[in-house]
Order: structure tokens, then sequence, then C-alpha cells
């Protein structure tokens, strides 16, 4: 997993483009939707919060819009409309029924106003998820920094990474363009990994706030076979990220990678960095730069966005007394 540096130029600038890009847009649903309940709560600060406040301020309103501000509504009966909406074997109450045909409506007025269908499609003539993606430049997938996520679109729209709801939308329509609650991210931990599963901030690391606290490790499993380890304290965090999108059997694919690693380490007694300094000898080439050309990686945290298995290798390497 990477920290988001929400400090850094480009992700300032990525909020202030996301803000101005959608503020219009959503305005105008809103009074297209001809409801003065709703008219009457998004009020400019409110969608100011709602498209650029931090995580810590997105899930209370959800809480205030459904149980403080909206009459008629009831946050506890909102938080069983997902579940009832869908589709199952066992037949409903009347009750369940009712409380479904009571949140149908809102549900969907909500959807319309923060359209993430549309902010997300390539035939999207306004702002969109690749002018967002474009902006953040993160090119590798924010959860397991494994797969490559980087955009691509001139001459036209052609890929970008998929953006996970932190927050799923089905459970918080409100925040479906919020851009603290859009991740960039890989297919197989947005849709396979996670999916809808629910995500809390006392209990799992989000990408704009928490630094991932566990470290790549290896064991013997045989005689030249390794497995992966992922050291980290029990109950924090990061274990229950790292239990939540599988990067230990995820990372299991990789384990070739141990023993690339562990063949550099056999076949030179000294610094394999050091040698390879020795090679270009007379360039104007940085240590970090011979790193990234003998790993393929980046050995700076605040990199490890750029190549795939950044964090993995520096471990391991450091683990094998390769890097320092």
């Amino acid at each position: 997993m990477i920290l988001i540096d929400t400090n850094s130029q480009k992700i300032k600038e990525a909020i202030e483009l996301h803000y101005k890009g959608l503020i219009v847009e959503v305005k105008n649903r809103i009074v297209a939707e001809g409801d003065r309940v709703l008219t009457d709560f998004f009020t400019d600060s409110t969608l100011d919060l709602i498209l650029r406040g931090r995580p810590e301020k997105l899930i209370n309103m959800q809480f205030i819009f459904f149980s403080k501000v909206v009459p008629l509504y009831n946050y506890a009966e909102w938080q069983s409309f997902p579940r009832l909406k869908r589709k199952s074997r066992v037949p409903r109450t009347p009750a369940q029924l009712a409380l479904v045909a009571k949140y149908e409506r809102v549900y969907g007025q909500l959807n319309r106003i923060f359209d993430y269908k549309k902010f997300s499609a390539k035939d999207n003539p306004g702002y969109s998820a690749y002018d967002l993606a474009d902006k953040l430049d993160i090119c590798t997938c924010t959860y397991c920094n494994r797969l490559y996520t980087k955009t691509v679109i001139k001459p036209s729209k052609i890929t970008r990474p998929e953006f996970d709801h932190w927050f799923a939308k089905s459970r918080y329509p409100l925040l479906a363009l919020s851009f603290f609650n859009l991740i960039p991210s890989c297919n197989t931990c947005n849709s396979t990994v996670k999916g809808s599963s629910e995500m809390k901030l006392k209990t799992h690391l989000h990408p704009y706030i928490d630094k991932p606290e566990f470290k790549f490790s290896y064991y013997n499993r045989t005689y030249g076979t390794y497995g992966f380890e992922i050291k980290t304290m029990a109950g924090t965090k990061s274990q229950k990220s790292i239990e939540a999108f599988k990067l230990k059997e995820i990372y299991e694919m990789h384990e070739d990678e141990i023993i690339d690693l562990t063949k550099i380490k056999a076949a030179y007694s000294e610094s394999y960095l050091s040698i390879l300094a020795g090679q270009y000898k007379g360039l104007a080439i940085s240590e970090d730069e011979i790193y990234r050309l003998a790993f393929g990686t980046y050995n700076n945290e605040d990199l490890f966005d750029r190549r795939p298995l950044s964090r993995m290798k520096r471990d391991i390497l450091a683990e094998l007394g390769i890097i320092k």
C-alpha cells in the first residue's frame, strides 16, 4: 500500500481541478431534481465539503443527511436499505418492502446528482475520471503496488486506473464523486478483492491519511524456494488492510522475485550497487538512479507509485543486506 501525500503540489492541484470541474454541473443537477429539501440541504459550503472534504469529514455527511436535516428519513433505516434492495431468495417482509420503497426515490436522486457512471464514461465531454487520473499521475495501484495504472488520454481516452470508492457508493451515494473517496487502483484490488467490502477509518488504512506500517519479508519453503511474509503488528490498521486486500496471497505469485534477489546476494560478496557504480564511473548518475537501473523500482518511498513492486523489493533487498 502507498500513502498519497496530500501536501504535494500535484495533489493540491488535483483537488482544485476536481472541485472546479464538478461544482457547476452538480449544482445544475440539484436544481433539475426540483426538490426543495435537496436544494436547501446542498448549500455551497456543504457541496464544498462533499467534493473536496477530508475523509474524516465526509463520513459525517451521510449521517447528517439521513438523520438531522432531511425530514422523514432515519439513518438506522438507511443503513439497512443497501442490503434489502439487493435481490434475495428470501422473501422480504411487508415492513422491509416499505423501507425499500421509502428510500428508493432519494437513492435515485443522489445517484443522479453525484453521477459516477457519467463521470467515469469515456464519452463524457466535460471533466471526467480520465482528467482526474491524469492529474493525479499515480502510475501503480495504490493498494497493491503490483500493476501499472498509467493514464493515456491522448489522442483519445484509452486507459486509466479504476477508482475505488473507499466508502462504497452503494452505501454512501452522497460521496460517489468525493475526491478523497476516489482511490486510484487496479481492477484486481477494486473489483475482485475489495468489491463492496466496508472499510472504516478506525480499522483500515486510508491512502490519503495513513502511512502503512508493515514490511515484506521472506522465508525458505524448501531448498531454493521461498515464500512471502508481511510483518506488522497484530490488530493494527495495517494488518486489517493487508487481510482485506489479500496482499500476502496476491504476492505469492511474485515469489520468483525473491529467487532473483537471493541469486544477486549469492553472486556478489561486495555491495552489488557499489559494483554497478564502478561501471558507471565518470557518468553523472545518482545512487537512486543506479538502484532503479539495477532493480527496476524506486528506493525512495515517495516514488513507490512510479514502478510496480517497489515496496516489496526495497524491503527484501534490505533484509538480504544488498541495500542499507
